[in-house]
């Protein structure tokens, strides 16, 4: 099984650029920049809430789950 981020979607699906997501969440826009790129092996639970913060939705729509 494999879980993937889906962050593309989720900025396309609300129109924003990684410079929008940043000024919404307290995260750089090179950590976004490294989550979006799969330039980061881990990502915390922190920047799972910010993440969940920026795009207000809920971790069934940030996540991917793949066999």
């Amino acid at each position: 099984m494999k879980v993937e981020l889906n962050m593309e979607w989720l900025l396309e699906k609300n129109q924003m650029k990684l410079s929008d997501l940043e000024k919404l969440v307290n995260l750089s826009y090179q950590q976004l920049w490294n989550i979006k790129e799969w330039r980061t092996s881990k990502i915390g639970f922190d920047t799972i809430g910010e993440l969940l913060k920026g795009f207000k939705c809920k971790p069934n729509d940030l996540f991917i789950v793949t066999k």
